[in-house]
């Protein structure tokens, strides 16, 4: 790491805790502040989910607002931004501090206006029935929380690493030998806190809410099934996405979860460099799994470490975290220069 990177590093580090972690927080904890002092001024029961046909199906306490706003807001925010903080590993690695904090600042957007509309929607009611939809208040959050996104986007530091891709040593092989390389990589610990704490945050608002429902309606809502419906759905694709097999051979790489899908296979001829990288996920791609990341493409990233990192032809990149990987990187070039002496 150069000396003109070390300060440039700590200040955009100084930087993305105030943009994505202190003030977002603390927007969470004045807007549940707010909904704490106005409760006195909401119906009761108030209505705290409403049902695809737009009105309220879901009602319990209003103190349920400010408990959601801190656990869901504050809580996601906190997990997303520390996790982030924690996971720099070296000065020297590439960290997409923007992307990160314009994930949390559109999740900022979604939650703190959505959650807002729906309680200030009933206050002054008498019967929490009354309230109308909420569609509009969730729909405003999502588009308005991908401008904030952008605000923070501009607000934070990209301060790129030193790239350290390393090129691999071409594995021996003679004329007419054929070869594999298969591995099997599996999601880090650290990548497992991380999704279960955030399915354990929905599980616990899912409870919260049926306990809500059964004490004031006598029987789940409908929106209580979507909710444990969501759940099931999103668990089944964080289990498909957190195992990855990864082979080489004389077709190219192919890399696919044990369902058969996801899957990504980059035919040898479309394989323009192949080289050995190091990878933190959450800092390069905002978490673990199947990801997407700003300067380094899509990737399976399931742990830290080195990386098999495979350029197309056509400039994309692809990216696998696997044991050996220089063996594969190795291999993928054997095979390209055996058959350019052809």
């Amino acid at each position: 790491m150069t000396s003109s990177q070390t300060p440039d590093r700590a200040r955009a580090i100084a930087r993305f805790r105030w943009v994505g972690l202190y003030v977002p927080v603390a927007l969470f904890a004045l807007i549940a502040l707010v909904q704490t002092v106005l409760l006195p001024a909401m119906p009761d029961p108030a209505a705290t989910h409403w049902g695809l046909a737009g009105g309220p199906d879901g009602f319990g306490p209003a103190w349920t607002f400010p408990l959601m706003t801190l656990l869901l807001g504050g809580g996601v925010t906190a997990l997303i931004a520390g996790i982030t903080l924690a996971g720099i590993a070296s000065p020297n690695r590439p960290i997409s501090y923007r992307f990160i904090a314009a994930v949390i600042w559109w999740e900022v957007g979604l939650l703190g206006i959505g959650l807002s509309s729906t309680f200030f929607a009933q206050l002054g009611l008498d019967d929490a029935r009354d309230a109308g939809s909420a569609t509009w208040g969730l729909g405003a959050g999502f588009l308005f929380g991908f401008v904030l996104g952008a605000i923070a986007w501009r607000l934070s530091i990209e301060v790129p690493g030193e790239d350290e891709a390393v090129a691999p040593e071409p594995v021996a092989l003679s004329s007419g030998e054929r070869a594999v390389w298969l591995r099997t990589v599996t999601m880090a610990r650290s990548g497992w806190i991380v999704l279960g704490a955030l399915l354990g945050i929905v599980l616990v608002v899912g409870i919260v809410t049926l306990a809500l429902d059964v004490a004031h309606l006598g029987a789940p809502s409908a929106g209580t099934w979507i909710t444990f419906g969501s759940l099931i759905v999103v668990s089944f694709l964080v289990g498909t996405g957190c195992v990855a097999r990864v082979r080489v051979d004389e077709k190219g790489l192919l890399v696919r979860a044990p369902v058969g899908w996801p899957r990504v296979r980059i035919p040898r001829a479309e394989i323009r460099s192949a080289e050995v990288v190091f990878v933190s996920p959450m800092a390069e791609y905002g978490g673990w799994g199947w990801r997407y990341g700003t300067g380094s493409g899509w990737g399976a990233v399931l742990r830290a470490g080195d990386a098999l990192r495979v350029t197309r032809t056509n400039g994309k990149v692809f990216t696998v975290t696997v044991d050996d990987a220089g063996t594969a990187a190795g291999l993928l070039v054997a095979m390209d220069r055996r058959t350019g002496e052809r």
